[in-house]
């Protein structure tokens, strides 16, 4: 099965698109957008459709015994009054005061007999309404703008938090193909060093059948060797475990076919030194402490009033118990005029803003301490690669010569061996320094927020 082969540019790429924490940031941005987007809206009006079913305990009813007195009262004396008016029309004279209390004790009598004795319904205890209401904000204190900037605000912090996710991701990337390349420069190393053992075995093995050197000599060019191969095993798998962190770092399936053959660039150039204002981090709590300062003045706004336009139809009216006309248009104004935890709020959002300063200049100094240590780090890691890239240099003659003089019989299979070791750890040291020299180089971009400048480094 081929492989498919990876710069450390394409496994940054790769990465951005599906590694799972920049996934979350980026579905973070995307709902921080949507609220964006809906608070925009904040100023138009609400239309509800309101309905609902009611029923009371009793119907209404009418007290007619709280004015029974007062109508058996007044029809009576309205009864005297037309029996008087009619008799003086026709005779011309008033009827008797005997006669008028007569007329008006007979009325009272009659009329309290025929007075309902009870309190009569006028309505159903059930009826339903349905209707559609209307609410237009036209002053709210400062709040709908105070919400939408704190909206935008809240998508600033997303893209910071994005970018910072994107950074960590293509640092952490990084410093896994640094690995990749050690190793693998490690591996041809080890594998000439393997080459020269069994060779070294196979001369060995010539001598004892010459009996030039003892059997003792001869077991130890096999155990040298078996240490070699071993060795080779071990730097192999760890290279293996190193591809499998790489692929969870790209967000790619651990059995997806990958394969990087790059090895440590051995050319050393120390950076153009910068400033750290683009750390992302840093900018991310920036973007935080202005989150804070727009929810300090949503804060405030609460204590300003509420004015609203409002709007009323009920098309639906079923046994009212009240006929009430169908629809109403108005203002009202809804104002706390008391709210014990206002202050303490206020004062909790004010916190929060000299808490991002202390973020923010804590986090200041932190990067600027490991930008001028990484810096310092940078020369003093690039002295050590030379002089580690001569010792490395001057093993390879050494190791030549104990090889001639072994097959001039002046030293021994053992010698060479031991030649070989000296020259392998020297190998190591090497690109060992080489690699402190490429993390801290990755590290350096990282902190200063250009993490991605690394890849003109390293292929």
């Amino acid at each position: 099965m081929l492989c498919q082969q990876y710069t450390l540019k394409q496994c940054i790429e790769k990465g951005k698109q599906n590694n799972v924490i920049i996934k979350l940031a980026e579905q973070s941005l995307e709902t921080r957008e949507k609220l964006l987007q809906s608070n925009k809206n904040n100023s138009l009006p609400k239309v509800d459709f309101l309905g609902g079913y009611n029923y009371i305990g009793e119907p209404i009813k009418v007290n007619l015994q709280q004015v029974k007195d007062g109508i058996v009262e007044g029809s009576a004396n309205q009864s005297v009054y037309s029996a008087n008016a009619a008799y003086q029309q026709i005779t011309g004279n008033q009827l008797s005061q005997q006669v008028q209390d007569v007329i008006y004790q007979t009325s009272k009598d009659i009329i309290s007999a025929v007075y309902p004795n009870y309190n009569p319904a006028i309505t159903k205890q059930s009826y339903f309404l349905a209707g559609i209401l209307l609410r237009q904000p036209i002053y709210l204190g400062g709040k709908l703008n105070a919400t939408k900037e704190l909206s935008k605000q809240q998508v600033e912090s997303g893209k910071a938090n994005l970018e910072s996710s994107q950074d960590l991701t293509a640092y952490n990337i990084s410093l896994n193909y640094i690995q990749v390349m050690y190793l693998n420069s490690m591996i041809k190393k080890q594998e000439k060093i393997v080459e020269s053992l069994e060779n070294n075995e196979k001369y060995a093995q010539s001598l004892l059948k010459a009996e030039i050197i003892p059997p003792y000599l001869k077991n130890w060019s096999n155990i040298t060797k078996l240490q070699g191969e071993t060795n080779l095993k071990n730097l192999k798998l760890e290279k293996e475990n190193a591809l499998l962190t790489l692929k969870d770092l790209m967000g790619i399936s651990l059995d997806e076919s990958l394969e990087i053959n790059e090895e440590l660039n051995e050319d050393i150039d120390v950076p153009n030194f910068s400033s750290s204002e683009n750390n992302a981090d840093l900018k991310l709590l920036l973007s935080k402490k202005k989150e804070a300062e727009t929810t300090h003045n949503v804060t405030k706004s609460l204590s300003r009033p509420n004015i609203f336009a409002i709007g009323n139809y009920q098309f639906f009216r079923n046994d009212l118990p009240l006929i009430t006309p169908p629809w109403l248009v108005g203002i009202e104004m809804q104002w706390t005029l008391f709210d014990p935890e206002r202050k303490s709020r206020n004062l909790a959002s004010q916190s929060l803003i000299k808490e991002a300063d202390l973020l923010i200049n804590q986090k200041q100094k932190s990067v600027n301490l490991a930008t001028k240590i990484s810096e310092n780090k940078l020369i003093s890691f690039k002295e050590q690669s030379e002089t580690f890239d001569a010792a490395r240099k001057q093993t390879y003659t050494t190791t030549e010569m104990v090889r001639k003089r072994m097959e001039n019989s002046l030293s021994s299979v053992k010698d060479v061996n031991d030649a070989l070791q000296l020259q392998y750890e020297a190998e190591k040291l090497y690109y060992t320094s080489l690699v402190a020299y490429q993390t801290v180089i990755a590290t350096y971009f990282y902190i200063t927020g250009n993490v991605e400048n690394i890849t003109n480094y390293i292929p």
